[in-house]
């Protein structure tokens, strides 16, 4: 999504703009500093949030095969909470000791998401079936016995996933397997039926009394458009009959694929044109335990015969979008295959359950195989099937990860094996190594024979970016390439807004300016259905009947379309103004996490002038209580229960610089002192004093309840002591920020960089191109210099996305307010340009070179 705008802005106009910031960037355009991939932006797929089943994967009908109630391989389910690991196996990470994990297990009936509607005086039963299955591989079916029908509805209904989207005029396709012991003889009618509970669509069969599998089918044509359709069987008649792989498909899938991807959600991924796809996982490749960890040879064939993988995040996969499905969307959209498999170990964080190292060359063969079948010739064994199911030419698979976020020496080890074994066979592969979460692992890495790339996965929090914009800048340079195979900004940000796109944008800046070594991307994780979410921030939204793409999303889309083939080196200088503003206006509070906390004698002091004093005895009413027990004992303010995030705050006052003065006392818990400041509605930022389970102290951003360091954690001399009085000191100034704790300065807080800048050349037009992200509340005025030979024409495009607000966002109500604006700017003079770059945006500068 592009809008444009006809009209042309004069660049030198800029200056008629409101802006207190003034910035020089000087660009040398006459050498190149490094190359930046191609390769860089691809997209990353896993089945969490329902991203898949319910999303990506078209499938309407949830639970199809009945098979959603049985419990996953290797774990059994006591007094509702389901373990992975009842034989308690080692953990491979826990020097031979057992994880003691278990979840929550979410199936509270035979049948999850069918149900019997049924009026007054039916007799109709339900029952799960293995006797007699369709095939070994879903041995379960449904059994109804149907004694008396009512004279109402006899129902046995789908709810879809979270509805089912019926659009009027178009075609579903319905197929299901049914069966009878010679007693059932009525007709048997489907239906769509709206929220209301009428009926869309409705074809009625005649079945034959036949005691054996049959596949039926019909194409159902909505009436009326309804988001919450169901789908329902409607008995005319009594006896038992027997039903499996019940499936509803919408025709127009993308690329009007049979068994293929949601035509919206499709389109998305296309229109970011990624150079890569990686699938399928994350955490779901790892699986609960080694037993149920998903397995690339039963993901393909016949839809009936895949037993489907249930996912680490809380449930089951059907894997109708399985291996080929995923290799053949990467050719649908033109990007190549990046398949990570699992090593033979489970999930560090679940049940962390692995296969001995004596045990592991089936599991290599596996690999070998999945390899043979995406790119073998159609005379191998793997490659004959390829081209039996439909695909005689290879896929575009071009990389390999071995695993999924495990690290360390023992790792290592494992990884050379499998790395040893691919690269003897398939030399073209590059071959992906895992480094955990987080940074690069030293250990990891130096414990690796060799790597094609390294994968670092980086979940940060707002402004860590900015404040470490240099971070690959650090990175020693050596035989191997970086893959950053999960990033977002996730902390701070809500569930995700402008500020998040603003980091994000920087995030892409900083790996793009070390093209030399990070090669990949992909943001994580993709895909939500917001009636299940996982994770807190994710790149696209969707319900049954609808979608929107975040900020970050065209921010990504943005970048790759605007992204330069080489870099040039830049230097930015900010001019500060004279007489800054205070950046630290608003509110003040008090607030505990798992802990249990008194406060007294709160003071606003500013030029010696005490602008507040507090008095919880006479003057309570004076503080809001926002979460949590808060009560008066003993002349201060006590928060006297557990919890994350208590919180109360002084109301309708506000200050910009100032001193603010308590005494604090941790009465009992886990960590001790939170001084929220700047609160301005759900965004503020706080002192948090012994946090980290009362070992650290760092200053924190929190916007609508997610929070975020701002400050790198400072390790306190010795813990905060229960039951004694601290005197604790704020010095809040324009820019800076000083926590002391009983006169000794703990902590300060400076406001990060907030304009972010990277220029760099299209290698085949020879444009320049400039980005910036500028997260302040104020324009910069940018003072652009070019130095070397090249010669810019008079005008240029500007691409920008920008708000008002760091908490904008899209939503389904207006899902394309914040995409990228093109707008066109002259006054460009031959060696330099001025520019104003908005408040809250993300700008791209395309000029043309004489």
């Amino acid at each position: 999504m592009l809008r444009s705008i006809l009209v042309t802005a004069c660049v030198g106009c800029a200056l008629a703009l409101p802006a207190q910031q003034h910035a020089v960037l000087k660009v040398n355009a006459g050498e190149v500093k490094n190359t930046v991939a191609p390769t860089l932006h691809g997209i990353f797929f896993e089945e969490i949030s329902h991203g898949g089943e319910g999303g990506l994967y078209a499938e309407l009908i949830q639970n199809r095969g009945f098979e959603e109630s049985r419990i996953p391989p290797g774990a059994v389910v006591v007094n509702g909470m389901l373990d992975g690991n009842p034989q308690k196996k080692p953990h491979y990470n826990l020097n031979g000791k057992a994880s003691n994990w278990k979840m929550p297990w979410p199936v509270q009936t035979d049948f999850p998401y069918w149900k019997l509607e049924t009026g007054l005086g039916a007799d109709i039963s339900l029952a799960l079936d293995k006797n007699d299955p369709l095939t070994a591989e879903t041995p379960q079916s449904a059994h109804l016995s149907i004694k008396k029908l009512s004279a109402g509805n006899n129902y046995f209904a789908n709810e879809g996933f979270w509805g089912i989207d019926a659009k009027k005029g178009e075609t579903y396709d319905l197929s299901f397997y049914m069966h009878s012991d010679g007693s059932y003889k009525g007709p048997l009618t489907v239906l769509l039926l709206s929220q209301n509970g009428s009926v869309i669509a409705s074809h009625t069969f005649t079945p034959a009394p036949r005691n054996e599998w049959k596949q039926y089918s019909c194409a159902l044509v909505p009436s009326a458009s309804d988001g919450k359709a169901r789908f329902a069987f409607s008995f005319g008649g009594t006896g038992n009959i027997w039903f499996d792989f019940v499936s509803l498909f919408p025709r127009k899938t993308f690329m009007n694929r049979p068994n293929g991807v949601r035509a919206d959600l499709g389109q998305y991924l296309a229109d970011l044109k990624p150079a890569f796809v990686r699938w399928p996982g994350g955490c779901f490749v790892e699986g609960i335990n080694v037993e149920s960890a998903p397995n690339w040879k039963t993901s393909i064939g016949k839809l009936e015969k895949r037993p489907g993988t249930f996912s680490v995040w809380g449930y089951w996969s059907s894997d109708g979008f399985g291996f080929h499905e995923y290799l053949q969307f990467c050719e649908d959209i033109k990007a190549d295959a990046l398949y990570v498999f699992n090593a033979g170990v489970s999930c560090e964080f679940r049940s962390g359950t692995f296969i001995k190292d004596e045990d592991l060359q089936p599991v290599i063969d596996d690999v070998l195989d999945a390899l043979e079948y995406a790119v073998g010739p159609v005379t191998s064994r793997w490659g004959k099937l390829r081209a039996a199911n439909g695909h005689p030419k290879p896929f575009p698979l071009k990389y390999i990860e071995v695993g999924n976020e495990q690290h360390g020496p023992w790792y290592a080890r494992r990884y050379n094996r499998f790395h040893e074994a691919i690269k003897s066979k398939y030399p073209g592969i590059k071959i992906i190594s895992s480094m955990g979460i987080g940074d690069i692992n030293k250990r990891t890495l130096d414990s690796i024979k060799t790597t094609d790339m390294a994968d670092e996965h980086a979940y940060k929090g707002a402004f860590w970016t900015f404040n470490n914009y240099d971070h690959f800048d650090k990175y020693k340079r050596g035989d191997y390439e970086v893959y950053v195979g999960e990033y977002a900004t996730n902390a701070g940000v809500g569930a995700g807004n402008m500020l998040a796109a603003l980091n994000d944008a920087v995030y892409i800046m900083g790996m793009e300016n070390n093209g030399d070594l990070v090669k990949m991307s992909s943001y994580a994780p993709l895909f939500e259905n917001v009636n299940t979410r996982h994770w807190p921030v994710n790149l696209i939204k969707f319900k049954s009947d609808s979608s929107f793409a975040r900020i970050s999303y065209y921010t990504i889309q943005l970048m790759n379309r605007q992204r330069a083939d080489k870099n040039l080196p830049v230097s930015l200088s900010i001019k500060k103004p004279e007489d800054p503003k205070p950046r630290n206006t608003g509110g003040i509070g008090l607030a505990t996490w798992d802990t249990q906390t008194e406060y007294k004698d709160i003071e606003i002091v500013r030029d010696g002038k005490q602008l507040y004093k507090s008095d919880f005895v006479n003057r309570p009413g004076e503080w809001q209580s926002v979460r949590g027990n808060w009560q008066v004992q003993d002349g201060a303010i006590a928060q006297t229960v557990q919890g994350p995030q208590r919180l109360m705050l002084l109301k309708d006052k506000t200050f910009d610089t100032y001193t603010l003065k308590l005494k604090a006392r941790k009465t009992s818990g886990t960590n001790a002192f939170i001084i929220p400041f700047a609160v301005n509605g759900k965004t503020m930022l706080r002192a948090h004093i012994g946090g980290l389970v009362n070992n650290s102290s760092m200053f924190e951003l929190v916007m609508d309840e997610s929070v975020s360091n701002v400050s790198a954690p400072r390790r306190l001399q010795k813990p905060i002591e229960t039951g004694r009085w601290y005197d604790v000191r704020l010095e809040v100034g324009k820019e800076k920020v000083e926590c002391y704790l009983d006169d000794q300065l703990l902590m300060t807080y400076t406001e990060p960089p907030k304009f972010i800048t990277l220029a760099g050349r299209d290698a085949k037009s020879g444009d320049l191109i400039i980005k910036a992200a500028n997260v302040s509340d104020e324009a910069y005025t940018t003072d652009i210099e070019i130095e070397g030979a090249t010669l810019l024409n008079e005008e240029g495009t500007a691409f920008t996305i920008s708000s008002d607000a760091l908490d904008a966002e899209n939503s389904f109500a207006m899902p394309k307010k914040y995409v990228p604006v093109r707008s066109a700017f002259k006054g460009v003079e031959p060696k330099k340009l001025r520019y104003s770059f908005p408040k809250y945006s993300i700008t791209v500068l395309r000029i043309k070179a004489k």
